[in-house]
């Protein structure tokens, strides 16, 4: 189905799964700003910012827009501030970057999505990628298999259980993988979908402000790759 450079992307995920078996590193995630009619994130999404998020909306319950730039972020905190913005209705715009965990647990939880002048929305996997890759990278490390194996297993049924509950189809967050579309290349950093695309998938309202401007022109010289959903019935087989 997918076809990318497995070897780099067997030795990434080998390595964050390694890693959770030490001790948590400290918690650098970005702080939750208050303004008159919106909260703002700019930075790393973690548990920290999702708590943060959780105390303020209940502080402030008639803020329902949140402003957000977010390039890197923990997936499970990502999870569960989409499931807040879900559950408040929360309007969300993009005002820098937005990819991986923030594209596909913020992004697509939210109520209506703005995507001001020249930001970016791009996905590059998610549970569905890392489960399938997990079955490569337990080869490697066949001490550690079923700890590898446990955890991919873990988040991709937190993530078909978040999709469920946002009624978004889950993959979205792979479908640029698919070799009939040939996005995930050593020229490419990630993948966008069209307002038609993202409607059908389950997106509610997107708006993009550069409405003069295509996506591929928005995010910037040929790095992200178009997804065509045309013809979904032949992709993901």
């Amino acid at each position: 189905m997918r076809q990318y450079f497995l070897s780099r992307k067997i030795i990434a995920m080998s390595v964050l799964f390694l890693a959770a078996c030490s001790s948590p590193p400290p918690d650098d995630g970005a702080e939750v700003q208050v303004s008159s009619n919106h909260f703002t994130i700019e930075g790393k999404v973690t548990r920290a910012t999702v708590e943060q998020l959780d105390n303020l909306v209940g502080q402030y319950p008639e803020i329902k827009q949140l402003r957000i730039s977010s390039d890197t972020s923990d997936p499970m905190a990502a999870m569960q501030l989409g499931y807040i913005l879900y559950r408040n209705d929360f309007n969300l715009y993009v005002t820098g970057i937005c990819k991986r965990a923030c594209a596909n647990y913020i992004f697509t939880a939210a109520k209506t999505r703005t995507v001001n002048e020249g930001a970016v929305v791009a996905w590059a996997g998610g549970a569905l990628e890392q489960n399938k890759l997990s079955e490569w990278t337990s080869t490697l490390f066949p001490g550690v298999s079923n700890f590898i194996a446990q955890n991919a297993n873990a988040y991709l049924r937190r993530e078909t259980r978040f999709f469920n509950r946002i009624n978004v189809d889950q993959y979205i967050t792979v479908y640029g993988f698919d070799k009939n579309i040939g996005c995930m290349t050593e020229q490419y950093q990630g993948f966008y979908y069209s307002e038609a695309d993202l409607l059908s998938m389950g997106l509610g309202p997107v708006t993009f402000v550069d409405s003069n401007s295509n996506m591929a022109q928005m995010v910037g010289q040929g790095r992200y790759c178009q997804v065509d959903l045309s013809n979904r019935l032949l992709l993901i087989n």
